[in-house]
C-alpha cells in the first residue's frame, strides 16, 4: 500500500510541472519575454516536498535532525544534538554543510505517524558549492551516497549558454523535416529536440556529487531555450 505522504508528495511535483508546461505553449515570434536562469559559482536544487520516514534512533540523511521517540502525543528529537519535544505540525528544521562543497536547508514538520514511523515533509534546498562539471555516461555506484529525488528544475536559457549544471549549450533552432528544432552542442547523438521531447544528461559537479537531469523542452525560438523537469543528486560523505 502507498503511504499517503509519498502519494500527496508525488501530488504536488506533477502539479508543479504542469503549471510550468501549460504556462508557454509553443514556439514563434509571439514568445514571451525571459529572464536567463543565473550562471553563478553555485547551484541551488530545491525539492519542494521531500519526505522521510523516521524510525525511533533514526537521522534524516544529511542533516543533524534525530527522532528519539515519542512520548504520549510528543515526539523526542534532537536538533544539532540538543533535545526538544515536538507534536504533529510541528517544525522540524537545520541548515549545514552536509559533504565537502555542499550545503542543505531543511525545512520539515511532522506529519502524523499512525502508529508507525514518524513521517516528517517540506522543502529542501541543495547548494553545490563552485562546480566542476563533468559528464558521465551512468550514475556512480555510491551505496552510501545522500539522495535527493524529485528535484523540480525550470532553466531559461539564452542562445549561446550552457544549460546550468550541465555541459549542454543551446545553438538555436533547426528543422527536421518541416518540424522547428532546438539544437544543442556539448552531448554524444543526436542534437535536434522538438517541443516536448526529453532530454537526459547525467554528470558530476563536483568528485562527490553527481546528478542526473531529465528534461522537457517546454519552448524555445531563436533567442532562447525553455526547460522544465526534474533531477536525482548523489551525494556522496
Amino acid at each position: 500500500m502507498r503511504h499517503p505522504l509519498k502519494s500527496f508528495a508525488g501530488f504536488l511535483l506533477v502539479l508543479l510541472l504542469t503549471a510550468l508546461a501549460c504556462t508557454i505553449p509553443g514556439t514563434g515570434s509571439e514568445e514571451t519575454v525571459v529572464t536567463p536562469t543565473p550562471q553563478g559559482d553555485s547551484l541551488t536544487f530545491l525539492i519542494p516536498a521531500y519526505t522521510y520516514n523516521l524510525e525511533p534512533g533514526e537521522t534524516i540523511p544529511g542533516s543533524q535532525l534525530q527522532y528519539v521517540g515519542k512520548t504520549g502525543d510528543l515526539h523526542d528529537v534532537k536538533i544539532d544534538g540538543e533535545p526538544a519535544q515536538k507534536r504533529v505540525g510541528d517544525s522540524f528544521i537545520w541548515s549545514g554543510v552536509v559533504a565537502p562543497s555542499v550545503f542543505a536547508s531543511y525545512n520539515l514538520r511532522l506529519a502524523p505517524d499512525f502508529l508507525g514511523p514518524l513521517p516528517v515533509a517540506g522543502p529542501v534546498e541543495v547548494t553545490v558549492l563552485n562546480p566542476v562539471v563533468t559528464p558521465l555516461t551512468a550514475m556512480p555506484e555510491w551505496p552510501n551516497a545522500i539522495r535527493y529525488n524529485n528535484i523540480v528544475l525550470a532553466h531559461n536559457v539564452p542562445v549561446g549558454w550552457t544549460i546550468p549544471g550541465t555541459t549542454l549549450v543551446y545553438d538555436g533552432v533547426s528543422t527536421q523535416g518541416e518540424v522547428d528544432s532546438a539544437r544543442l552542442t556539448g552531448l554524444t547523438g543526436h542534437p535536434l529536440f522538438a517541443l516536448g521531447d526529453s532530454i537526459t544528461w547525467v554528470g558530476t559537479l563536483q568528485e562527490n556529487v553527481a546528478i542526473r537531469y531529465t528534461f522537457r523542452v517546454v519552448n524555445f525560438s531563436e533567442n532562447s531555450l525553455q526547460l522544465g523537469g526534474t533531477a536525482e543528486l548523489l551525494v556522496n560523505r
